[in-house]
């Protein structure tokens, strides 16, 4: 694999997003996905941030994201850190637990001792990146989260917090509003939160205040535009981005590649 980061798509797939990363300069800031994101290391160890907490990801460890769970994962070792990453679109998670009469996966898993989930997760990178057919690449994700759910009573079970009431109203509204100029007194009447107060009790429960919280949402809705290859500057002012020039910036610093690069994967 090339050093650096690219991304996979099939068309026909649209459920599913592959994310290959080979750098020794790469780290990224707190930040959050639509999708749950499937991510294992291949090389070196990382420090993975959630919910105030630290824990460290050794290679061959899974670990298992829910959507907009704001986390961090860097390398302790810049020279030494490889990773792949699979975003699913929530959908068919849903559809995926459904067919299991209840299943539901932990929030956050680390893979047991088991070899052939490994055998099989990079399987399924190599047929996702690869001109394997869509029935084989469906059926190798299909067939590996199979094992991870034999497995789901030895898995590491790690809970997310109950959000408090008044700040799970702004979260709502930064969601509903992210392309707007949302301002702090904004914030402030919606929540009945004190200004004054409310940046360090969002930062408190969320991990970031809003205004990186708004910027995830804004970076997040440019990605699916992006897809759809709609224009860049269209999409950057879309997002509520100042400019282009504003928009590649911050979108380079949460993905790792420019919008133009993003937009022909």
């Amino acid at each position: 694999m090339m050093k650096g980061v690219q991304f996979y798509r099939d068309e026909q797939l649209p459920y599913f997003e592959l994310k290959l990363c080979d750098t020794s300069q790469l780290s990224y800031r707190k930040h959050a996905h639509e999708e749950y994101s499937l991510g294992i290391v291949d090389k070196g160890t990382s420090s993975f941030w959630y919910e105030g907490k630290w824990e460290d990801v050794n290679p061959k460890t899974i670990v298992f994201i829910p959507p907009n769970l704001v986390h961090s994962c860097n390398p302790q070792q810049e020279d030494q850190w490889k990773y792949k990453m699979l975003f699913i679109n929530t959908t068919w998670i849903h559809r995926f637990m459904d067919s299991k009469e209840g299943f539901l996966f932990h929030p956050i898993v680390e893979a047991i001792s088991d070899p052939e989930i490994f055998k099989m997760t990079n399987k399924l990178m190599e047929n996702l990146t690869e001109h394997a057919s869509p029935l084989e690449k469906e059926g190798s994700i299909i067939a590996l989260f199979d094992r991870m759910a034999v497995h789901a009573d030895q898995i590491k079970n790690i809970k997310i917090k109950q959000e408090l009431p008044k700040l799970k109203v702004i979260k709502e509204y930064l969601h509903s509003n992210f392309c707007e100029r949302i301002t702090l007194d904004d914030l402030e009447r919606v929540s009945g939160i004190n200004k004054f107060h409310l940046i360090r009790l969002f930062k408190d429960e969320f991990g970031i205040p809003p205004h990186m919280y708004q910027t995830l949402l804004r970076i997040n809705y440019a990605k699916r535009q992006l897809r759809k290859q709609k224009q860049i500057t269209e999409v950057a002012l879309e997002a509520g981005f100042y400019d282009q020039s504003h928009f590649h910036k911050v979108f380079k610093s949460h993905t790792g590649i420019t919008p133009e690069k993003y937009e022909k994967i």
